[in-house]
């Protein structure tokens, strides 16, 4: 769930950028086939752009330090979540996927609302073209590869011939495939306004692109185009948000843009700005944070941590050598005790523990990793956070002010000695990290 709502995070802001793009510098353009392209192309970019594999163009990091990259980083186990922070994301990620749920079922209703209607409209042919004709006030529409007049539109024979070719022009260039990517963009991304924005304008670049077609080689005067637009009526229309047809929402945008100045060639070069710019943007960023992270994890890695394969200590660059399909298990331990008896300084931060398929069954190995990693060492199990004693609380208290508890404890018992320790789960910021306490409140390290 929390892997979903980063993949929704990331496209929603890059959706963000690109309406901004589009408001701040191509709104006013009349290029509305360009304006067609970039509104599809940021819908597709956005649903990609989280799963571009940026890591892959830089160099791969280490099985070893992935683990200690992904939070392996305490006596040995694999670092958890914490509870509180899962239920949030959970809650959240729930939340989401009803709005989507109800969104998708709402188009789902209107197609087959359109259906319905489609099989009760009688067919027609209007000026040499194919149409279905439905009772009714409102004016045409069209969706997919269907022109519907209403009786009421069919007796105005003054405006018959544009709104023919304002339909057709619909249905010749596509535009319900738009609507459709359009609409399911918007649902997938309901929580963003962004999403519905884009979604607006592009709707309206639709009506801007019909509008032009039905002027086009036409002896109607584009000011008597605009009292035809203001002569229509809606109502009986099934289902707006996907059929296209004459309505007042988008009535004042469409008279502005028939009166617009047609934009000169050299307001082509906003497009270089627009598109290009967002796109740079995304891409660097992510490439900037996935070599940012990998090279400060092996840089202090390899400065202050300890390197155990199959018992043994080797060099750092013996441990980057080993090919990672060869590799059985890897652990970070940073729990101070164990740091120093695997032969750790002070100012080791870390000890590196590495299992090979070919020694892992090994005699010698396994009792290395029985006395030394806690999935071998200890019995785990859950504890509640009441199991700490005040002096245990007033140790975090006191060293980790900006850290809170996560409310994830863990009972750890020693197989060979009974010894009971606690490991208390901290959040600092979004990090969760480990200490350790003994039953007794004493600080056994992180």
């Amino acid at each position: 769930m929390e892997a979903l709502l980063i993949y929704w995070l990331k496209a929603n802001v890059v959706l963000a950028l690109f309406a901004a793009a589009y408001y701040a510098l191509l709104r006013q353009l009349t290029f509305f086939g360009l304006n067609r392209a970039y509104l599809l192309f940021a819908v597709l970019f956005a649903a990609v752009y989280p799963l571009l594999p940026m890591p892959a163009l830089l160099p791969a990091v280490p099985l070893p330090l992935a683990v200690a990259a992904t939070g392996a980083s305490h006596s040995g186990s694999t670092s958890t979540v914490s509870a509180a922070s899962f239920s949030g994301w959970q809650l959240a990620g729930v939340v989401y996927l009803v709005g989507v749920a109800v969104l998708l079922l709402r188009l789902l209703g209107q197609l087959l609302s359109l259906a319905l209607l489609r099989r009760r409209a009688r067919p027609a042919v209007v000026l040499g073209q194919a149409v279905r004709v439905v009772p009714g006030a409102g004016g045409p529409f069209s969706f997919g590869g269907t022109i519907y007049f209403t009786e009421r539109a069919l007796a105005d024979t003054a405006g018959l011939g544009a709104a023919l070719r304002h339909e057709r022009a619909h249905v010749r260039q596509a535009h319900t495939l738009d609507v459709l990517l359009l609409q399911v963009a918007s649902a997938l991304a309901w929580v963003n306004p962004a999403a519905w924005l884009l979604r607006r304008y592009a709707l309206d670049n639709l009506e801007y692109l019909a509008d032009r077609a039905a002027l086009y080689r036409s002896d109607l005067a584009p000011r008597a185009y605009q009292y035809l637009l203001l002569r229509q009526q809606t109502g009986a229309v099934p289902a707006p948000a996907l059929a296209f047809h004459f309505s007042f929402p988008t009535l004042k945008n469409r008279v502005l843009m028939l009166n617009q100045p047609l934009s000169s060639p050299g307001q082509l070069g906003r497009y270089l700005l627009a598109a290009p710019v967002v796109v740079l943007l995304a891409l660097g960023y992510a490439g900037a944070r996935a070599q940012a992270a990998p090279a400060s994890t092996e840089n202090s890695l390899m400065e202050h941590a300890l390197c155990i394969v199959d018992g043994k200590p080797v060099t750092f660059n013996s441990l980057k050598e080993l090919n990672p399909a060869d590799i059985q298990s890897a652990s970070v331990l940073k729990d101070r005790g164990l740091v120093q008896q695997l032969g750790g300084s002070a100012t080791t931060s870390g000890v590196i523990v590495v299992t090979t398929k070919a020694n892992a069954k090994s005699p010698e190995v396994e009792a290395f990793n029985k006395k030394y990693l806690p999935e071998y060492r200890y019995n785990q199990e859950p504890a509640q956070v009441n199991v700490l004693v005040p002096k245990a609380l007033a140790y975090i208290t006191s060293h980790y002010p900006e850290a809170r508890l996560s409310g994830v404890v863990t009972k750890l018992t020693e197989k060979t000695t009974g010894a009971v320790k606690y490991q208390v789960q901290l959040v600092r910021g979004k990090r969760p990290f480990d200490v350790y306490f003994s039953p007794e409140g004493d600080f056994l390290g992180e």
